[in-house]
């Protein structure tokens, strides 16, 4: 008989406590609802910057998380003569706030279109099942890693009075990590926002560009020193005029037996161009321009008189028996410059 009254508190506390959970659970996430709503509408409609739009929001998640799904979101950034803008069928926002405050967000299929309005180019991505993960640590740091399995970049294009959309680039297992300072200590000398990424099977589908085709991998680590606010033209200026700084820790391109690797430190002049200096690091130098020239990118002469200018401005040394060129590299006067050689324009952020 104790044994039966013992067994049926026992039951009677796990039906109150499933019970209890569960209003727990649905009360959480309706004030994550909430929150979602005002973060959506007030927020980011207060910015002028950004724009989103979407059909409903659908709960799920239960038991373990508090996830609202955003169907059919459509997302538009405006910044810096730019507009990008995000499109997919469903976005799964998952909440975690008993543990760790983070957020994660994932798509399955997802269109991403930069228009740059001074110019009227319009590029496509379209990526396969990436994820966002958002948390915030104690110090109140942001972090945000960004994944997809596929990418796949367009540029729109008018030929004979039609437009389509010509394939230029792809890669696989694109992954990014950015860091964001703490608001309140974002203008302090030792707080930076910090971004390093890595994209492998990069294909690149232009035939007359020197250089290779497809690359093994792309990997860099990049760090902005400074507040540049929201990015806006005055945003910019303000960060410029405290001394703001992109640091270009690596940025890295393989393809064996290839390797470039740039290094340097970037800023803005007075037109919001960069300025700035940095290295390039490439070996096996002497047989890419073999392989360019055989594959009729480039003319004989055209590979001897890079071979010499090269040997002129380089400085060559032996490293695991691979010989590595060091190439300086400045930014200017609004060009992209080795030595006294122009590469080509820089853009400014106010033409």
């Amino acid at each position: 008989m104790m044994k039966t009254q013992i067994q049926f508190k026992v039951l009677v506390f796990l039906i109150f406590a499933i019970f209890f959970y569960f209003g727990g659970w649905f009360i959480a996430s309706q004030w994550i609802k909430t929150e979602i709503e005002t973060f959506l509408t007030d927020t980011l409609a207060k910015n002028e910057q950004i724009k989103i739009h979407y059909e409903a929001l659908e709960r799920g998640g239960f038991p373990f998380s508090l996830d609202w799904h955003l169907v059919n979101p459509k997302v538009e950034v405006n910044v810096l003569s730019h507009t990008l803008s995000l499109n997919t069928n469903k976005t799964t926002l998952s909440l975690y706030p008993f543990f760790k405050k983070s957020v994660i967000v994932k798509n399955q299929t997802t269109e991403w279109r930069l228009s740059n309005n001074r110019n009227n180019r319009t590029f496509r991505n379209i990526t396969d099942n990436s994820r966002l993960y958002l948390s915030k640590n104690h110090e109140g740091t942001i972090a945000a890693e960004y994944s997809a399995s596929e990418l796949n970049i367009h540029e729109l294009v008018s030929t004979n009075k039609r437009q389509q959309w010509n394939n230029i680039a792809s890669g696989k297992h694109l992954s990014a990590l950015l860091q964001f300072p703490n608001a309140k200590k974002r203008g302090l000398k030792t707080r930076h926002h910090s971004i390093s990424f890595k994209i492998n099977n990069v294909s690149i589908v232009n035939e007359n560009i020197i250089w290779l085709n497809k690359l093994d991998q792309i990997l860099g680590l990049i760090n902005l020193r400074g507040d540049p606010g929201t990015f806006t033209i005055e945003d910019l200026t303000t960060w410029r005029d405290n001394g703001g700084t992109i640091d270009v820790e690596k940025v890295q391109f393989e393809s064996a037996p290839y390797k470039l690797i740039f290094k340097g430190t970037l800023a803005l002049d007075a037109g919001l161009k960069p300025i700035g200096a940095g290295t390039i690091d490439f070996s096996g130098l002497a047989s890419f321009l073999k392989d360019q020239q055989k594959a009729g990118r480039i003319t004989k002469s055209e590979a001897d008189f890079l071979r010499l200018a090269i040997r002129v401005l380089s400085k060559s040394n032996n490293q695991h028996a691979q010989s590595i060129t060091r190439i300086p590299i400045t930014a200017q006067e609004g060009k992209l410059k080795v030595g006294l050689f122009s590469l080509f324009d820089l853009p400014s952020l106010i033409r």
